[in-house]
């Protein structure tokens, strides 16, 4: 009888403890989807889309609205992801801040991950249009096209490919504009727009910068690898960090006296990082371009803000 008890507690334990394994199993596989879709960044960019939807003429309108929006351009930004890091599975093996991501690594297929990044798109796309927001659904596919099929494939080619890629960085911008009854015709969603487009480049010299010798080694076509000086890499932080001050300042979009406050508050969120671009200006150095980096972290999340405010205003 002790015998049979021993042996059954035996069995449980081994059951138990391959149960144990079989979660942390499917937890980690859980986790390497998600790193997949770069969620940090993924986000930023709904955020961006959501603050978008409330400075529209109609604003949040309904809840079936902010949902469809939300989870339609979260879905298609990260199949963009998942097609971007498919497409330089090879290249990120080579550079130390991206190796050790599931595709480098070897813990997902590249089969998996493109029928991952497959599934997302379609379901993203279907959720817009079940939605009833087949004009923002337009404007995410078109963004989700100019990152996968132009923006990835350039970065191996030439270096226009960081000022391509502002362009799909900033379009959510214009999914939440029009899913909030804004019109392409208005000039406010497209001023928002601009600021999206022109806060990329300082924020990606700096990063250029940082990891310019990871990126030559990986065969990447940047700023910083075809003029190792860092001197275009520098230009091309301070001009857009000053055309940042007037832009900003028409993308509140507000009059009277509260358009006054929040338009001297968006040239007050700049001056941090038109600092640091011109910092890294004077001198190409990781100590400024660290500074200019994380300055550029901080302009974002003032200048959406700045927006909400203008709505709650």
């Amino acid at each position: 009888m002790a015998t049979e008890t021993t042996e059954l507690a035996a069995n449980r334990s081994s059951v138990d403890q391959a149960s144990v394994r079989t979660v942390v199993a499917l937890r980690d596989v859980w986790r390497d989807y998600l790193q997949l879709t770069k969620p940090r960044i993924l986000l930023m960019i709904v955020m961006t889309a959501l603050v978008a939807m409330a400075a529209a003429p109609q604003g949040l309108f309904s809840w079936q609205a902010v949902v469809t929006t939300v989870v339609g351009t979260a879905l298609v930004a990260a199949s963009a992801s998942v097609f971007n890091q498919w497409y330089e599975i090879e290249r990120d093996s080579r550079m130390e801040r991206t190796r050790r991501r599931p595709l480098p690594a070897g813990r997902l297929t590249a089969i998996e991950s493109l029928g991952f990044g497959f599934l997302l798109v379609i379901v993203g796309l279907a959720v817009f249009a079940l939605g009833g927001l087949p004009l923002p659904a337009s404007i995410a596919l078109a963004t989700w096209g100019l990152y996968v099929l132009l923006y990835t494939p350039l970065k191996s080619i030439s270096s226009i490919n960081t000022l391509i890629g502002t362009l799909p960085g900033a379009l959510p911008v214009l999914i939440g504009w029009t899913a909030g009854g804004g019109s392409l015709n208005q000039p406010l969603g497209w001023w928002m727009t601009a600021v999206l487009v022109l806060w990329q480049l300082p924020h990606f010299m700096a990063i250029a910068w940082l990891y310019r010798e990871q990126y030559r080694a990986a065969g990447f076509q940047m700023l910083t690898t075809v003029d190792p000086t860092g001197r275009l890499a520098a230009w091309h932080a301070l001009l857009p960090a000053l055309a940042l001050f007037p832009v900003g300042v028409l993308s509140v979009g507000a009059d009277g006296l509260w358009g006054w406050i929040l338009g001297i508050a968006s040239v007050l969120a700049n001056l941090g990082m038109a600092w640091g671009a011109y910092r890294f200006w004077r001198e190409q150095t990781s100590i400024t371009a660290r500074y200019l980096l994380r300055a550029s972290l901080i302009y974002l999340p003032a200048m959406l803000l700045v927006w909400v405010l203008r709505v709650c205003l």
